[in-house]
């Protein structure tokens, strides 16, 4: 099933990882490496409307010195085919191998810290759970439309 594209602003979105194949032309993948990204969080936000985590990258992404940046004010995080509990990124003492597997058909997860709010996730899932071309870039098309919704609160 082919979904809508998304037509809002341009999005300038950090990649850990290779840059996904997307049907927008108004969005960008700059590449961030994890270091950069731990040494200034705070930073990230005048930089880029999102981060996407690729799943190579998830194993190194959820050591101590990463996890700051995952609590991060007002910029969304995208976990890309999430292994893990997001727990295995956020909660210091827990080890990449300490956190149980993920137990969801979700494609893609993210986490939010709005200013002054409560941490907010979201699931992305594949249309009939079918890992597709055109599934995979519905999905993204759905993630960008909700990185705009939470730069516009």
């Amino acid at each position: 099933m082919n979904g809508p594209l998304y037509e809002g602003k341009p999005l300038t979105i950090g990649i850990i990882g290779e840059a996904p194949e997307v049907r927008e032309t108004n969005v960008s993948f700059v590449p961030l490496g994890l270091e950069e990204m731990a040494k200034n969080p705070e930073q990230l936000p005048s930089r880029f409307d999102a981060v996407f985590i690729m799943k190579d990258y998830f194993r190194e992404a959820s050591e101590p010195k990463n996890k700051k940046a995952f609590k991060a004010e007002n910029i969304p995080f995208i976990f890309i085919k999430l292994d893990k509990l997001i727990a295995a990124y956020t909660v210091e003492e827990l080890s990449y191998d300490d956190v149980p597997n993920a137990f969801s058909n979700q494609f893609a997860f993210g986490i939010y810290h709005p200013p002054g709010g409560e941490e907010t996730h979201w699931g992305f899932g594949l249309y009939n759970d079918t890992e597709n071309e055109t599934n995979v870039k519905t999905t993204y098309s759905t993630i960008f439309r909700t990185i705009e919704s939470k730069s516009l609160d």
